[in-house]
């Protein structure tokens, strides 16, 4: 099952997000739902890094099926505003794939006081 957490702020908003997990839909190779979380959650990193140009930690684990990525405190006001479009533009998505995959993709959320990666 792939996990998908979004890391929220009380004042910010959605400041971040991880998935983890292998989805296990399909065969590697095959399976349409681990593409979707995938695609979607490379996709919003790549907007968030190099359209938007907000400052964020990252880390990639390919082998084991995990990425986060967290806004820093370096964010301002118009940076933080365009990344929510982002964030929360994956988070719909996110919860579709839950809603039609439910045995396969789960979402939560994490709250956090800070511009974090860890709890």
């Amino acid at each position: 099952m792939t996990t998908v957490t979004f890391f929220k702020s009380e004042i910010y908003g959605l400041i971040g997000f991880e998935a983890a997990g292998h989805t296990d839909f399909a065969d590697e190779g095959e399976d349409i739902v681990c593409a979707a979380v995938s695609a979607l959650t490379q996709s919003v990193m790549d907007g968030l890094i190099k359209v938007v140009k907000a400052p964020v930690m990252y880390e990639v684990d390919e082998e084991n099926a995990y990425l986060t990525v967290c806004l820093t405190s370096e964010c301002d006001t118009d940076t933080l505003r365009d990344s929510q479009i982002l964030l929360e533009t994956l988070r719909e998505s996110i919860e579709g794939i839950a809603f039609n995959y439910p045995e396969y993709v789960r979402m939560n959320y994490q709250e956090r006081r800070k511009f974090t990666c860890s709890a």
